[in-house]
């Protein structure tokens, strides 16, 4: 019997009893093969969370970074329930259906239909996104390249907050240890690393989260994150580089750059300055570029170009979420949450072809990299690049071969 449903976040099946998650201590108790239900996830859990059956949440989104990652790591999880804390109780026992969103009573019999597909070689390039480097020698042979390293999952899997990393003198080696992988696994594919960004509500719970955090955001997706978080520390922005100095030094010439959640050209120019501290010219020694998820961005794009930029990513969640005025993670308001939404479209156009002009790669990169409708558009856009989840490269791969077959198809019409 169906007794809940969610948004389903990732197109697994799972089994289990369920444990009720209502503090952060209580993350520590998980079992393997538990159904974790929790009114909110975030990535300071995930060290935990990889070990369940499945995981159902009253809040948040298929665009959230805890869904990606779940989503990763082949853990069923379903989203944005509103109510599967009150409705399931300790202890009893539900089948978890993560690519519907449905929560059965007792134990059901799903049948998982995979599908199988061929290499398909589009002239679009196409990259993946990740989280987890113990991924990243599976899927190298499938794609060109990473269009995003999420160094987040890296760093909170120490349950450490990066600045006690850094006072410990480990963040730097962190960053090292955790993308060396990938880096090999890649090699001499490019990997674009992209600098810290996680909203303060998933640091604070995290060893030396309060004390670093003194004032907790009411929005924080709104917040001080991305760029702005990491220059207003810049010691921690300097590790970051520092690491990427240490892998370009060793040999590592595929890696570039990727400044997150930027608002302002400022943001943009003043890493670069630091960048150059510790010892890294950006456009010469290695790759660097932006991701657009702020209107401000679309609209100031000029500007970015004069200054120099070898590549430009969407965010398209951000940018639809600082569009529309709908916070990625209310339920209440998820209704509004429209990736396809005609003004973010339009921004997306513009910005590819902005980019085009300029000789500029543009790519996709998060949840819309994996969406086939949202990916058609932007390959007759012209978008250069499109990196996904690691779970729909083949897939992927073959929705952009069929369109830029119809592309042709039609212009020859």
């Amino acid at each position: 019997m169906e007794i809940l449903r969610g948004i389903g976040a990732s197109s697994y099946i799972g089994v289990g009893k369920v444990r009720k998650i209502e503090n952060c201590q209580d993350v520590s108790k998980i079992k393997k093969g538990e159904i974790v239900v929790v009114p909110r996830a975030s990535r300071d859990m995930v060290f935990y969370l990889q070990r369940a059956g499945g995981v159902i949440t009253d809040y948040g989104g298929i665009t959230s970074h805890i869904a990606i990652t779940l989503r990763e790591l082949k853990v069923p999880c379903i989203v944005g329930t509103a109510n599967a804390s009150e409705i399931l109780e300790e202890g009893m026992i539900v089948t978890v259906d993560g690519k519907t969103g449905r929560v059965y009573e007792g134990f059901i019999e799903i049948e998982s239909h995979e599908e199988f597909y061929q290499i398909y070689h589009p002239a679009t390039s196409i990259k993946v996104n990740l989280n987890v480097p113990e991924i990243a020698h599976h899927v190298a042979p499938l794609c060109d390249g990473v269009g995003s390293i999420r160094i987040e999952f890296i760093i909170t899997r120490t349950r450490k907050h990066p600045q006690l990393l850094l006072e410990e003198e480990n963040l730097t080696k962190t960053i090292i240890d955790g993308i060396t992988p990938i880096l090999d696994a890649f090699y001499p594919k490019p990997v674009w690393f992209r600098t810290f960004d996680i909203p303060t509500d998933e640091l604070i719970h995290l060893k030396g989260g309060l004390e670093n955090i003194k004032h907790p955001e009411s929005n924080p997706l709104l917040g001080l994150r991305g760029i702005q978080q990491d220059l207003s520390n810049p010691h921690i922005l300097e590790a970051e580089f520092e690491a990427i100095k240490h892998l370009y030094d060793q040999g590592y010439e595929n890696i570039g750059l990727k400044i997150p959640f930027v608002r302002d050209i400022s943001e943009y120019i003043l890493a670069k300055k630091i960048l150059r501290k510790v010892g890294l010219k950006p456009h010469h020694d290695l790759d660097v570029g932006v991701s657009v998820e702020t209107p401000s961005v679309v609209f100031t794009l000029d500007e970015f170009i004069k200054e120099g930029m070898d590549f430009v990513t969407l965010g398209m969640s951000d940018l639809t979420m600082c569009t529309l005025a709908v916070d990625r993670r209310g339920v209440k308001v998820a209704q509004h949450f429209d990736l396809m939404h005609p003004a973010v479209l339009e921004m997306v156009k513009l910005t590819i072809q902005k980019c085009n002009q300029a000789g500029i790669e543009s790519a996709i990169c998060g949840h819309a990299g994996s969406d086939e409708q949202i990916v058609q558009e932007l390959v007759k856009y012209g978008i250069h690049t499109i990196s996904t989840n690691p779970d729909q490269i083949l897939k992927i791969r073959k929705v952009v071969y069929n369109t830029e077959n119809s592309i042709i198809m039609d212009s020859n019409r």
